[in-house]
């Protein structure tokens, strides 16, 4: 028996255990739903990638603050945080979203696929069972990353309207590549020929 199908195996019996109570569904759903009340009412987190610049934050009323300090700011500029900041919400409830679609996607794949691999299924046919079920979730991330662009813009933006702002405008052309490169990475790896040694 290939490392990939006793992987599999040991995984996927690991998941059954805990399918009977459905504890790491439920918890791993509720953790996601926790996080998504507080992106909604909680302020906004800004960090920057240079050294020694303070946290920053934009509150749900659309203040500015710099380590804990609330800026000056008119009201076109609280209007463009306060859009910003629905912007990278919207991204991040997304995220969620697709998080919950893929515990929803484990929950019930775990069941089908200990038998198959129990009785006999080859490894392709598992995996391709495996990447059937993860598509919809996969093609969502993909769909995640081409929205980052437009926050960057937006950054950029703010940051021209806002000068206190530009050390948080982090985003870069890279970050969206990266973004792509880490999904394909995700759903790609089953399929490479180490994991299935």
């Amino acid at each position: 028996m290939s490392r990939f199908r006793l992987a599999c195996l040991a995984t996927l019996a690991c998941g059954l255990t805990l399918l009977a109570g459905c504890a790491s569904f439920r918890t791993a759903a509720n953790e996601l739903d926790a996080t998504s009340r507080e992106l909604a009412t909680e302020d906004t987190t800004l960090t920057s990638k240079g050294e020694n610049v303070p946290d920053a934050a934009i509150t749900p009323g659309g203040d500015f603050l710099i380590d804990g300090t609330r800026m000056a700011i008119t009201p076109q500029q609280r209007n463009e945080l306060l859009a910003y900041r629905a912007q990278s919400i919207g991204i991040a409830q997304r995220g969620i979203a697709i998080g919950h679609e893929g515990v929803e996607v484990g929950r019930r794949a775990v069941v089908p696929m200990v038998f198959a691999a129990l009785f006999g299924a080859s490894d392709d046919s598992i995996e391709t069972s495996m990447n059937k079920r993860l598509a919809s979730v996969r093609q969502a991330s993909e769909q995640l990353c081409t929205r980052l662009p437009q926050l960057m813009a937006a950054q950029q933006q703010l940051a021209a309207n806002l000068p206190a702002f530009k050390p948080y405008a982090t985003l870069t052309p890279n970050d969206v590549d990266d973004c792509r490169k880490d999904v394909a990475d995700s759903f790609d790896v089953a399929s490479t020929p180490d994991a299935r040694r």
